[in-house]
């Protein structure tokens, strides 16, 4: 099985614009019923979204357990019509309902774009697999329901060997999975804590210098800004100057389920070094997520279903002295928005600073006098927030497989699972037991 993930942007023919958002409010607002896309038989897709970006230009976004053609060719099979007719004609260059199966996967591939810091939250685990664990773990559910009273304390024993062979007589009928997986070698050692360490360690000849990079950038945009405010010019516009208008339309799609979405974008600033920098950053931070941090963390952070960030060429006309690059953030994630950030900046603010800091109206870091302390962009929570509400976009179609199971879930009913028929210590069981309270 192999994990991947397509990220597709089109310009949108203006006077098409009204039409595409009058498509993708119909199908957002209604996943399940939509008349245009049933997306119960996208049986390997994990999320997906459309949204339109500032330019405007429309922005897919999905993660999936096949390979990138393959799920092209099933999307194609199950929504030629739709993304013809329905979507992709209002876009430039417009697709044409004479157009072929063949030719729309073309017209796809032609605007993919790669994704420098593609994160997965649970790599190796298809929905294949996420749906068997969540059946087993309510077969164990049903069958304690039945069985409530009948062990008494120090019955663990029995009532892990009765719920394995209770399972084993319905995996057959119900079609569940039982068997634990067997990970390669290779896998095995790549998750050893040695092993990550010492990988973590040889991307440290890049990461120490793009650090050391920004943040010497960063005294010479103070000592310029001094200087330009010393003289009666202006300073660069912040965050502070832009609109809040749309803050309602985006809590509109927050804080509804188990899950939730993101979607970000802002202009880098201005400079060749800039877009060197933000490209060592994420290739860094891409680097660890794979090889270094613990499985299932983005720096620490749990909670993250799958996160990327991707670079695009402003195609707007350009102001003087304007970036000529934007950073796209896609991130689905559980819990609340507010939870979310608020991690990022317990657990992550070097790792946000170092890519965000490149960014327009991103908060500066300063020097407390007290405690004394460095205080990076992101450490600053309330600007931090601010920001990122003044760069979100709404979304205007999501689609979550497994709406209703967090990060931690499925990662629960993948051990409840695997170990439902092994043998175990007494606290072993114990502790197997206590996974199902």
């Amino acid at each position: 099985m192999k994990r991947n993930a397509l990220t597709v942007l089109v310009p949108i023919q203006l006077e098409r614009f009204r039409s595409l958002e009058k498509v993708l409010e119909k199908i957002g607002h209604d996943i399940q019923h939509n008349p245009h896309l049933s997306f119960d038989e996208l049986k390997t897709t994990h999320f997906l979204r459309w949204v339109i970006i500032p330019g405007p230009m429309l922005a897919f976004e999905a993660n999936f357990d096949c390979t990138v053609e393959d799920f092209l060719r099933n999307f194609v099979r199950l929504a030629g019509c739709t993304l013809r007719e329905h979507i992709y004609c209002h876009c430039a260059p417009p697709l044409r309902a004479e157009d072929t199966d063949e030719a729309l996967v073309g017209y796809l591939l032609d605007h993919a774009l790669s994704e420098p810091l593609f994160f997965q939250g649970y790599p190796g685990m298809s929905v294949e697999s996420i749906d068997n664990d969540a059946r087993v773990r309510e077969h164990i559910q049903s069958y304690l329901d039945e069985a409530r009273g009948q062990y008494r304390p120090g019955g663990e024993h029995q009532l892990h060997a009765d719920i394995g062979r209770y399972l084993e007589a319905r995996a057959s009928a119900q079609q569940l999975t039982l068997d634990p997986e067997r990970p390669s070698w290779k896998k095995r050692l790549l998750r050893t804590s040695a092993m990550r360490v010492g990988l973590g360690v040889l991307a440290l000849p890049v990461a120490l210098p793009t650090g050391l990079a920004l943040l010497g950038l960063r005294f010479v945009e103070v000592a310029a800004n001094r200087l330009r405010g010393a003289r009666g010019g202006a300073t660069r516009p912040t965050y502070r100057l832009k609109g809040r208008e749309r803050r309602g339309r985006l809590l509109e799609r927050e804080d509804f389920q188990t899950q939730n979405q993101l979607t970000h974008l802002v202009d880098l600033k201005p400079g060749l070094s800039r877009l060197l920098l933000v490209k060592l950053a994420l290739w860094v931070w891409g680097y660890w997520a794979r090889y270094s941090f613990a499985e299932g963390r983005l720096g620490g952070i749990e909670g993250i279903h799958f996160a990327r960030w991707i670079l695009v060429r402003n195609e707007e006309p350009l102001e003087a002295g304007r970036a000529k690059h934007r950073l796209l953030f896609f991130s689905n994630y559980d819990g609340s928005w507010e939870d979310y950030l608020g991690t990022f900046v317990d657990r992550a603010s070097i790792g946000l600073t170092t890519i965000w800091c490149n960014t327009e109206g991103f908060p500066s870091m300063r020097l407390r006098v007290w405690p004394p302390r460095l205080e990076l962009g992101a450490d600053r929570e309330e600007e931090f927030k601010e920001w990122v509400r003044q760069h979100q976009v709404y979304t205007q179609v999501w689609f979550t497989r497994h709406p209703d199971l967090s990060v931690s879930n499925i990662y629960n009913n993948r051990n409840i699972r695997a170990k439902a028929k092994a043998r175990l210590s007494t606290e072993q069981v114990k502790e197997w037991l206590r996974w199902l309270s």
